[in-house]
């Protein structure tokens, strides 16, 4: 564990690598301290076969770099430096997720290549190992949430957005930013989820997810078909009231016409007797 003294010692020197053409031997002195500290865990790393094992080994290492990595984050030269790239691949192995996104977003932003050893890019390289877990994951328990990934892989992907790599790469990414969506129950989730595995299939053909675009397309039909069977009955109900108004209008209407006209017959019918009452007398004068 580094002490005070010795954290703000790689800090200082990391800010100021590469900030003049030269480096002074200070400077020189203080990369080559950090480089020889690399050296030696790995080293130590290398007579440890168990992934397992090297990943907390790495875990218990990074705090040695801590002082090297605020002062080279903060300092933001982009300069080639394989202890920065090493520390990248380390945070990915001990999934320490936060490290592993400051880190490589540095990377990829001012295109840092790996160590020799390596065979993929930065961008590759982040965007395959930070799926990996997530696509593993799924694999072994389909019940899994994944939820507590879609954030980190977001941002993998906001990282990755304009970099190059290979399409299949690209679509794991894809697929395992769709898994961690895959439990939501809200339908814009749900629809994000089946665009990106429908992307994922365009890159890959056998990306494996033609059963989930299945599945999540009768999802996202149906949760669509709720919310307009809602519109549907709310406005069918108000045509039914309109309808209901209108025929109560009209039987009004109707009432009334006919009460008037049967008003009418009762005072014709009232003239004609009388009328009749009237003509009698005359009728027996004659007789």
């Amino acid at each position: 564990m580094l002490t005070p003294a010795q954290r703000h010692f790689q800090k200082v020197m990391a800010e100021r690598r590469g900030q003049a053409d030269e480096e002074s031997d200070i400077q020189r002195t203080a990369h080559e301290q950090i480089l020889h500290r690399l050296r030696m865990d790995l080293s130590r790393l290398s007579g440890v076969q168990s992934e397992e094992t090297k990943a907390e080994m790495k875990k218990s290492m990074l705090p040695d770099y801590e002082g090297w990595i605020e002062g080279t984050l903060d300092g933001d030269n982009g300069r080639q430096d394989e202890v920065i790239t090493r520390l990248m691949v380390w945070a990915i192995d001990c999934r320490d997720h936060a490290l592993a996104l400051r880190l490589g977003r540095y990377v990829v932003r001012h295109g840092l290549t790996l160590p020799d050893n390596f065979n993929r890019t930065a961008a590759t390289f982040l965007t395959e190992e930070m799926s990996k877990p997530v696509l593993t994951l799924a694999a072994a328990d389909a019940d899994a949430d994944l939820s507590a990934s879609t954030a980190v892989l977001d941002e993998v992907a906001e990282i990755v957005a304009d970099s190059d790599m290979p399409d299949v790469v690209r679509a794991k990414l894809c697929k395992a930013r769709a898994l961690s969506r895959r439990g939501a129950t809200d339908i814009t989730t749900k629809a994000e989820a089946l665009a990106l595995f429908r992307e994922a299939l365009t890159r890959n053909p056998n990306a494996g997810v033609k059963k989930e675009i299945a599945t999540l397309a009768r999802d996202v039909k149906k949760l669509s078909a709720d919310g307009g069977t809602d519109e549907g009955d709310a406005a069918s109900t108000g045509e039914t009231d309109g309808v209901t108004e209108s025929v109560a209008k009209e039987t009004a209407t109707g009432t009334a016409s006919a009460a008037g006209k049967a008003t009418a017959r009762k005072t014709t019918t009232r003239a004609a007797t009388g009328r009749a009452t009237k003509r009698k007398p005359a009728s027996q004068k004659k007789n």
